[in-house]
């Protein structure tokens, strides 16, 4: 019964200590300067130095460093190997003068991430009349890339 209750005992701590060994183990920590005002689900962050983080399985924080005000968001992995394509940036939906965080890479696909659209931006992106959508990539030095322009409704 001892030998079953210290086997019981050491499996609960090896399931405990488990996912915070995996959380410690993320390498994905990125620093930017975003020229303008963006949206991050629904805070709203102004330009500046940022970095982004991984401090749990699926879940990213993006933290202003110059007066640290931060967010931790859910996002899910890239939906092809093509979306790491060997270059660090953050993507961001832009309508008019509102930018919205919408994609994180460190340039390899396994650490290639997509945020949850906010409904500001799906109110956006459905008003009538439509607004076009630009996607702007910003690269870690801080220099911005615009991808297209694109008139849609965002899902």
């Amino acid at each position: 019964m001892k030998r079953i209750l210290c086997f019981a005992a050491a499996t609960i701590a090896i399931c405990l200590i488990a996912p915070v060994a995996y959380a410690q183990g993320s390498h994905l920590k990125l620093r930017f300067h975003v020229p303008f005002q963006f949206s991050v689900k629904d805070k709203t962050f102004p330009a500046g130095e940022y970095e982004v983080s991984q401090p749990w399985h699926l879940s990213l924080s993006v933290r202003n460093l110059e007066n640290y005000t931060s967010t931790f968001e859910s996002v899910v992995p890239a939906q092809s190997r093509n979306e790491g394509n060997g270059h660090v940036r953050l993507v961001f939906h832009r309508y008019g003068n509102d930018y919205f965080l919408v994609f994180v890479s460190d340039g390899l696909w396994e650490s290639t991430y997509d945020f949850q659209i906010s409904k500001a931006e799906k109110q956006l992106a459905n008003a009538i009349p439509q607004k076009p959508m630009t996607i702007v990539s910003v690269n870690q030095n801080g220099t911005t890339e615009v991808a297209s322009n694109l008139i849609g409704r965002v899902r």
